[in-house]
């Protein structure tokens, strides 16, 4: 068994984004050794688990294994009446990865990855950011971060997040786990109570941050790219010109796309035309995994 997996939490129709990241993974993957993709979902066909399984062999990489889980059963114990705060339900899909550390105790390091997202390097050398000191790497949230409406002297951001600047708060859609020192810290029945006692704004991201808090190693924007270009000029989030502009001077170095939202309609898959070269290289990948699935039936036009 590898050191380190790739872990992605999945259900029903997002599976074709967990697809189109995988496969920006095999595109990417120069290394001999042995990778695990383990994918915690629910609600998703069987057809499509047989066949995303066999990808790494499509693409010629044998030594890649996409294996599919059920999700974590602690998960049964989270309050029905979770919310992500302000009323707003969560997905109960969204909590999953707060246990993937517990479920996949056996590995040294996760890469926990979102599904909305394109992975343009080597994943294994991602295991490597995260140095001994640290529980977690991961990258801001470029809002929290860039923002005037964040300022630490102006924001109650330990009344309203539970911490002491929202300037250190990081997005969980990509996140590097030193599995072993994230259960010591958080063990499961840490984990469930504060899911069931607390109110937390963002909930499945907020409550991290604040267990995790002075344990986190931030890594450069490029490795978590949130937002477009499009979004990072816009007025309406009150940007600070000299926070942002060290966010959209990485653009050009991006290593994950994110597609974490830039408002209405913005993802690739919202709308008709492409906005930039991101949208075009996610239909790209589209196009390319479900090509490589008619392989499989060669007597189909």
């Amino acid at each position: 068994m590898s050191e380190n997996a790739v872990v992605f939490c999945v259900t029903r129709l997002h599976l074709q984004l967990t697809a189109v990241a995988i496969t920006s993974i095999l595109e990417n993957y120069q290394n001999n050794q042995p990778l695990q993709i383990l994918v915690v979902c629910e609600d998703v066909q069987q057809p499509d688990i047989d066949y995303i399984k066999t990808l790494p062999q499509k693409f010629g990489l044998p030594q890649v294994t996409v294996d599919f889980w059920s999700k974590p059963s602690e998960v049964d114990q989270i309050s029905p009446d979770f919310t992500i705060g302000e009323g707003v339900p969560v997905p109960p899909m969204a909590i999953w990865r707060l246990f993937t550390p517990n479920y996949f105790a056996n590995y040294q390091k996760l890469l926990y990855l979102d599904n909305d997202v394109i992975v343009k390097t080597d994943v294994s050398r991602l295991f490597d950011l995260l140095d001994e000191h640290h529980v977690l790497a991961a990258v801001p949230d470029f809002l929290f971060a860039a923002s005037k409406n964040y300022y630490e002297d102006q924001y109650p951001a330990e009344e309203l997040y539970g911490m002491k600047s929202m300037r250190h708060y990081f997005n969980n859609g990509m996140m590097i786990i030193n599995t072993a020192q994230f259960n010591q810290m958080i063990p499961v029945d840490k984990l469930i109570t504060t899911i069931n006692t607390t109110h937390w704004h963002l909930a499945d991201q907020t409550i991290l941050n604040i267990l995790l808090e002075g344990h986190v190693q931030l890594l450069p924007w490029r490795f978590n790219y949130q937002h477009d270009l499009t979004y990072l000029h816009n007025p309406d989030y009150h940007w600070d010109p000299q926070l942002v502009q060290k966010i959209i001077d990485d653009y050009p170095r991006i290593v994950i796309r994110h597609f974490a939202g830039s408002g209405f309609l913005a993802l690739p898959y919202e709308h008709v035309q492409v906005s930039d070269e991101w949208d075009l290289e996610f239909w790209r990948l589209l196009e390319k995994v479900k090509k490589a699935s008619r392989v499989s039936h060669p007597g189909k036009d």
